[in-house]
């Protein structure tokens, strides 16, 4: 399979505020293999810090480029515009395949930067975690075995947990897991559940229902893919399931870094010829003394690809339409309280491919009165560096 290497420039505009930025990727048949962000966010919002912001990663095969070894690293580095406040993160993974049904993986993250504060407008925090995990394959069933340990704002916390994984016919499997940590609120517990696709497209749709628990936190994941083209195929639905069941010891600072997720619209659309996502995050946070409020958000994604469509340079239309969500606390003047407000709104997104090479994406809130514009220049290269 040739390497594709997909380069975006991009800005969103809310209001006469702005992020822009540049991003890049590679990505071949072992999926995205190197990846790297500019961005700089002007966007004065209460979910999002001004800053601006390099990142990069790479996952490299060391020894004759093959999957018996392999070693992921990254890192983000930021600087506050408001206050020149620095923040810091960083991930490596070690992964080793002795054989087929067999692999062992050693995480390592650290985080050393600011969040919002209630008492001060930004609060110093570092954090770390290191963490291994075993995993083993007999026949149908998987079974992942998880310790590590972990640093928030010199508090100490140790995790350990297990996993199985149980593939069904049809292409059916089901993860459940669980996490156990020194601090009961850290606990917790994973479900997935869903069918991937076949090599050979058979027509049917290919999905996927995550859902993590913990105390005072629910996140829950769902996607639908079907049509000839249908790349959720049994490698990225079992990496993407143990994945989130892995990544509760990890750091969710990094949580897009270790994906490789940078590009400001996303390509995940390309996966399939109509891909549908449903997102829903819920964390309660304390505002007060014995006061608990909420920050989320609920996201329903639809896109359909007319991939055999064409016209003159142009082909491969893509419209989208997202419905959102937020949830976030406002402070009530009447009751002196901070109270959970919730306000929903409609996303639109077109897009085009041009002479094969190049792809404009538009997405526009209008509610929001936001855009947000992002042109890709792709191309193709094969291992005897001829592109195509």
């Amino acid at each position: 399979m040739p390497a594709l290497w997909e380069f975006q420039l991009s800005n969103l505009k809310e209001d006469g505020q702005n992020i822009s930025s540049f991003n890049f990727y590679k990505k071949d048949q072992r999926n995205k293999t190197l990846f790297f962000k500019i961005a700089n966010n002007n966007l004065n919002n209460r979910n999002e810090m001004r800053v601006k912001e390099i990142t990069g990663g790479a996952v490299l095969f060391p020894i004759n480029d093959d999957d018996h070894l392999q070693l992921d690293i990254g890192g983000t580095y930021d600087v506050m515009k408001d206050t020149s406040l620095p923040g810091k993160a960083f991930y490596s993974r070690i992964t080793f395949r002795p054989q087929s049904n067999l692999w062992f993986r050693f995480g390592s993250e650290y985080f050393d930067g600011y969040t919002f504060g209630s008492r001060s407008p930004y609060r110093s925090t570092i954090l770390n975690s290191n963490y291994f995990v075993g995993k083993v394959v007999v026949s149908s069933f998987s079974l992942i075995g998880l310790v590590g340990k972990g640093k928030i704002d010199n508090q100490m916390n140790t995790r350990y947990g297990f996993a199985g994984i149980v593939e069904g016919p049809f292409n059916l499997f089901v993860l459940g897991g669980y996490i156990k940590s020194t601090q009961q609120k850290e606990n917790v517990r994973t479900l997935a559940i869903g069918r991937w696709a076949p090599f050979r497209p058979d027509g049917l749709p290919s999905s996927i229902f995550i859902w993590k628990h913990k105390e005072s936190y629910d996140f829950q994941l769902g996607g639908l893919f079907w049509g000839q083209k249908n790349l959720f195929v049994h490698p990225a639905a079992v990496g993407m399931s143990q994945g989130m069941f892995i990544s509760s010891t990890a750091l969710r600072e990094n949580s897009e870094l270790r994906q490789g997720q940078l590009m400001s619209i996303t390509d995940d659309y390309r996966n399939a010829d109509i891909t549908l996502f449903y997102v829903y995050l819920d964390q309660a946070i304390q505002m007060g003394p014995g006061k608990l409020n909420h920050v989320g958000f609920r996201a329903i994604e639809l896109f359909k690809v007319f991939d055999e469509a064409r016209f003159s340079i142009l082909s491969k239309p893509v419209i989208g339409v997202f419905y959102n969500e937020e949830t976030n606390p406002e402070f009530n003047m009447v009751t002196r309280n901070f109270v959970d407000q919730q306000n929903s709104f409609f996303s639109f997104q077109a897009g085009i491919t041009i002479q094969e090479s190049f792809i404009l994406n538009v997405i526009n809130v209008p509610q929001k009165s936001e855009w947000t514009v992002a042109l890709s220049f792709v191309y193709m290269v094969d291992r005897n560096n001829e592109t195509r």
